[in-house]
């Protein structure tokens, strides 16, 4: 690709994408890396070798060999944004792998970078990421053991292979969709409108740059803003699978969801799942993690930081976590592969878990037990106007709270998995609007932990056809910040009856001094489309206010807390 569609196409990954999709490369490992003292092969080859599937199209993959004589595991890594990038926004090079006694290989999927045919996006993963496993391991040099790793798109297609039959002894998926059609493409019955058309737009571009298609480039460069790049892609549903996830029908995810194609595949392979709090792809993970888990347990191991989609590093989103980094994620994958593929060093640890309050790292042998504690929202009438008018108290109130979403100044999602910016950002200034309904607990008094789901049960009441409750966690300290620990949206049709909004999973230890907050809203513009608007319109144009009673007698939040006897990891 040349250095000027590159240009172009960051651009409009700026001005289309959210922010999970940008970020920058990881910096180079040290000179230093003990584990690089421990496998002193420093020179790396790099060479392009070519796979022929069955059907005669050729996939083109990098493979980068360690030096010196040997025969070497392999890890594979499919990717779809040219294999030259290799995951490098979050994971180190592959040569740095490949100085850790790795036979590397990136390949590019079908229809994009290098390789041949037609990108059609996660279909074509199964049937080819099997038979490149099998190609994999007949590399010379590979000694018969084979990982699969990578990042996003990357780790599905991981599961993929294992749904066409791969035969693969480790592998690393980090931050991936275990069910598109509600970890990924929706959430809560909601389509993730920014998030998807955003990267429809960028796949169509890679598309368009592989099949020299100059005209259709130009036209997709100069598209300007959400709603005419959506109605583009519906339009041109050749481009991109823009059109298919949105028409949302149940045959299309049959093809495509890890969660459905593994039903009946044995999940007994070694497995270190990487996460991150505010990763959007987190429902995935923990799926992911709970389903190799429930099939081997004593090979299953997780790690979540405090991470975004993309930066990792010590940064959650645009907030510095510098304790974050005491744990590497290329450390950790390097050491769990030499573990399984070498049989060297020790096994990682079951759980690995940041804790978002204490900001420090708490390792598990197995998921911890926790209490479901729930607490309920009352106030005086004005939550929505006046921010300390609500509170969330041990029991429920008789009260209502009146919430009014004028479509044309929408709510924003700000922070968590989803919001502009995302990470634990302090949204404060968000729930100073009056279309928030804002509800927050005393100081506490000593402190707790939460781990594991969160959710709200809110009784509504609207004459609205179609409603978006979303619902936001936050942590609230004594100079008044409020810094996002989860997020979740439910579209529904339900009213007079408690509407439940499952938010993320959280793990966090609250202060003594600090308290949560629990913040209101019926909008979620522009990660969620507003209302149940056809998505090429979704801007708004003929969407009507909407009034929303929230009745407090009968709604409740309920949290998981840490039981004491695990609250320092076991």
């Amino acid at each position: 690709m040349s250095s000027a569609r590159r240009k172009a196409l960051w651009r409009l990954q700026k001005r289309f994408s959210p922010s999970r999709w940008r970020g920058s490369p990881r910096r180079p490992c040290s000179r230093t890396d003990p584990l690089l003292a421990r496998n002193p092969t420093s020179a790396v080859s790099k060479r392009v070798e070519h796979l022929t599937l069955k059907d005669g199209v050729a996939l083109a993959a990098d493979v980068y060999r360690p030096a010196g004589e040997g025969d070497w595991p392999v890890l594979l890594m499919r990717q779809p944004y040219g294999k030259e990038i290799a995951s490098t926004v979050v994971l180190a090079h592959p040569s740095w792998y490949a100085r850790h006694g790795y036979l590397v290989v990136v390949q590019d999927v079908r229809g994009m970078g290098a390789s041949e045919g037609d990108f059609d996006c996660l279909r074509q993963e199964v049937s080819d990421g099997a038979e490149t496993v099998t190609w994999a391991r007949g590399l010379d040099g590979c000694n018969g053991k084979i990982g699969l790793y990578g990042f996003s798109y990357q780790a599905i297609t991981q599961y993929l292979a294992l749904a066409g039959g791969g035969q693969v002894d480790a592998m690393a998926p980090a931050m991936g969709s275990f069910a598109p059609e509600r970890d990924w493409a929706y959430e809560g019955g909601a389509p993730r409108y920014a998030g998807m058309v955003g990267w429809a737009l960028q796949m169509a571009l890679l598309k368009a740059a592989h099949d020299g298609d100059r005209e259709t480039h130009a036209a997709l460069a100069a598209l300007s803003g959400l709603a005419e790049t959506a109605r583009y892609l519906m339009d041109r549903p050749d481009l991109s699978h823009l059109k298919r996830w949105m028409d949302n029908l149940e045959a299309d995810w049959d093809q495509v969801s890890p969660a459905r194609l593994l039903r009946e595949v044995s999940l007994d392979i070694p497995v270190l799942h990487t996460g991150g709090w505010y990763d959007f792809m987190l429902e995935g993970t923990l799926a992911a993690d709970s389903a190799f888990r429930n099939a081997s347990p004593e090979t299953t191991h997780l790690a979540i930081g405090p991470w975004t989609h993309i930066p990792w590093n010590g940064a959650s989103g645009s907030v510095r976590m510098p304790e974050a980094e005491a744990y590497s994620v290329d450390r950790a994958n390097v050491a769990f592969f030499d573990f399984y593929l070498k049989g060297k060093g020790d096994p990682p640890s079951a759980l690995t878990l940041f804790d978002m309050g204490e900001r420090a790292w708490r390792a598990y042998h197995r998921w911890p037990s926790t209490t479901e504690t729930t607490m309920a929202p009352c106030s005086g009438g004005l939550a929505a106007t006046f921010a300390n008018d609500g509170r969330l108290a041990d029991e429920p109130g008789d009260g209502e709270d009146v919430l009014v979403s004028d479509p044309f100044r929408p709510a924003p999602l700000v922070g968590g998995h989803a919001g502009e910016p995302a990470g634990f950002v302090d949204r404060a200034p968000a729930d100073d609007r009056s279309d928030v309904a804002v509800y927050t607990t005393a100081p506490q008094a000593t402190p707790f932990t939460l781990c594991g789901p969160v959710r709200a049960d809110i009784t509504i009441s609207t004459e609205a056809s179609v409603f978006d409750l979303v619902a936001t966690l936050s942590l609230v300290s004594p100079t008044g910040s409020a810094n996002v620990i989860q997020t979740g949206i439910t579209r529904t049709k339900m009213t007079g009856a408690p509407v439940s909004v499952g938010l993320r999973a959280a793990y966090v230890t609250v202060p003594a001094g600090f308290s949560l907050r629990l913040s209101l809203q019926a909008a979620a513009w522009p990660a969620f489309s507003l209302h149940a608007q056809d998505p090429a319109s979704a801007d708004g144009m003929n969407a009507q206010p909407q009034t929303l009673t929230i009745c407090h007698a009968a709604s409740r939040l309920a949290l998981s807390v840490l039981n004491e006897d695990t609250a320092n990891g076991a």
